[in-house]
């Protein structure tokens, strides 16, 4: 892999694949969405050549980028991919066309293979929503709005004759997430001394340390079989209670838990959904940050936010 072309580049996880693919030394053309965008963390990495273009233009890519020798193009933008933005139905369908327009625009800059970003939600739709008597939360119209995207994007490919790999990311976090997700919400409620209210936490989770998860989208994107969806993970699945602890001990060890006052909706993913062998035997990707070491850097960081 030496020359790609990275939409969503700016974004967190973006900003942290382009330095990975920079000092891998792949040339890297970023497709950010404006010129309003900020790209402080990516403007000045060597290797890396900046371009405009909006996802409702991006059929419209092939004349901006006239570049005719990239081999592999890795798709992040996705528009509400957080907060409330992920139950907006009409906003995540257009994401399915955004991802398929890029494909479809692919073969005139002769670029061989898709890497496209889901999401271990795609499996907790699979789990629970064939369930009879289910009762799914709107949250999960993200997750079904990627499990089309895979789908869609993989036939397209085919059709085109195109390599489709797509990366099953989990609950990445670290420094420089200002979203609220799990980790940072839990590391916050401490923090601020709030109650710390959760479910039981008997469900196996994986948090995955920013560096661990761009690394494994780079060997999937590099090294991966086509046609293959690979789970990036930490190799520490472990259940939710205990990544609470950790960050309960990590903040303060007197700090009481309410484990148990949430009400927990839905199945559980077995501990095989979290298994990185596939990934780890077709492309030599080896997680080294543990959930400890990776915890008290971004509790650290939130600290001075």
């Amino acid at each position: 892999m030496k020359k790609v072309l990275v939409t969503g580049p700016n974004g967190f996880i973006g900003s942290a694949l382009l330095k990975v693919l920079s000092e891998e030394g792949v040339e890297v053309i970023a497709v950010v969405k404006d010129i309003n965008e900020n790209i402080t963390a990516i403007e000045s990495l060597p290797n890396i050549k900046i371009v405009y273009c909006e996802l409702s233009e991006i059929d419209k890519l092939s004349k901006i980028v006239t570049d005719r020798d990239i081999d592999t193009c890795i798709h992040l933008a996705w528009v509400g991919s957080f907060g409330d933005a992920r139950t907006a139905y009409d906003l995540q369908l257009k994401n399915v066309k955004y991802a398929l327009n890029l494909v479809d625009v692919l073969p005139k800059m002769n670029i061989k293979r898709f890497v496209g970003a889901g999401t271990l939600a795609e499996r907790d739709v699979l789990n629970y929503h064939p369930t009879d008597g289910a009762t799914p939360n709107a949250v999960s119209i993200y997750g079904i709005a990627k499990i089309t995207a895979n789908y869609m994007t993989k036939a397209e490919c085919s059709k085109l004759g195109i390599e489709h790999v797509w990366c099953l990311l989990s609950n990445t976090y670290g420094v420089g997430n200002t979203t609220n997700n799990f980790v940072n919400m839990a590391s916050r409620l401490m923090l601020e001394n709030k109650r710390a209210a959760f479910t039981s936490g008997e469900q196996t989770y994986d948090f995955v340390y920013v560096t661990d998860t761009v690394r494994g989208i780079y060997h999937a994107s590099a090294f991966g079989k086509a046609n293959t969806s690979y789970y990036i993970g930490s190799n520490q699945a472990r259940p939710l209670k205990e990544y609470i602890k950790i960050i309960r001990d990590t903040i303060n060890p007197d700090i009481k838990l309410y484990l148990g006052e949430i009400p927990f909706n839905g199945i559980p993913l077995s501990k095989e959904c979290y298994d990185t062998t596939k990934l780890v035997n077709d492309t030599g990707y080896k997680p080294t940050v543990t959930f400890e070491d990776g915890i008290l850097n971004t509790i650290n960081w939130l600290k001075l936010q």
